[in-house]
């Protein structure tokens, strides 16, 4: 992973390098919606899935009334959201929004939880609270619940403070503050752009292009070991496809 660091809207003078696999070449890739579906959990009711925080009398995010737990969100119907879709053989697109993909720390909490991203593509953190947060960063082991490397670490003392780090390893990276150790997010480097997170409904969109063909899709979300997976088949340029996570399956305390 290639870090580069700016801090209070400034760059730092130096950038800190992690070895990391070469660029795949990037490739113009149209905007368009290719697949679309939607990503539930069975076996679990949103009552008991629901956690409040223990703030441990912080003054600042007890300030901000309840916070509640991010490791599931999911709703009464059982639409699950923070769940990654990816397009296996998917390509780096040259083609990218102008605006740097960000992370925010408000009220004590990462937003969004999880982002995707194709490698190379460089990330924004930002502390919008008015107190100190320090983000570790870590190179997750596929697999595990909290296993892996911690590769980074980000002080942001205060309010305003953004620093931008590139991701060029395709890999799964967890987030957590150090100051606050309920505040988790993840930032999944997929191979290529075509790549969703879905949505507080359990929507997704994959926003890219894709030939009519035959494609392996997967569903990777924190909690779960193995990934789900699924062959479509994409007709003039759509397809749809969704996907049940079993929560019998998940990591258990």
């Amino acid at each position: 992973m290639t870090l580069s660091t700016s801090a209070c809207g400034k760059v730092a003078d130096s950038a800190t390098q992690h070895a990391s696999a070469p660029l795949t070449p990037a490739v113009e890739i149209a905007t368009q919606s290719s697949i679309t579906g939607k990503v539930t959990l069975k076996g679990a009711g949103t009552t008991a899935l629901r956690k409040l925080v223990d703030a441990g009398g912080n003054p600042f995010c007890t300030g901000h009334g309840e916070i509640v737990d991010s490791t599931w969100r999911v709703t009464a119907d059982g639409a699950l959201a923070d769940v990654v879709i990816t397009v296996r053989g998917s390509q780096r697109a040259s083609n990218l929004p102008e605006v740097t993909p960000l992370i925010d720390q408000t009220g004590c909490e990462f937003s969004p939880h999880t982002l995707a991203v194709q490698p190379g593509q460089n990330v924004r953190f930002r502390n919008s609270d008015l107190t100190f947060h320090n983000i570790r960063i870590a190179r997750h082991e596929a697999g595990t619940r909290g296993k892996g490397d911690n590769i980074d670490n980000i002080g942001q003392p205060s309010r305003g403070d953004e620093n931008v780090r590139a991701f060029n390893t395709p890999g799964i990276y967890r987030l957590e503050c150090d100051v606050h150790r309920w505040m988790k997010a993840w930032v999944f480097v997929h191979e290529g752009i075509h790549a969703a997170v879905s949505a507080a409904d359990g929507s997704y969109v994959i926003s890219r292009a894709l030939t009519d063909g035959v494609y392996v899709i997967e569903a990777w979300h924190p909690q779960f070991a193995q990934n789900l997976s699924q062959t479509i088949t994409v007709r003039d340029g759509k397809a749809t496809a969704d996907f049940e996570f079993d929560f019998t399956q998940a990591f258990q305390l």
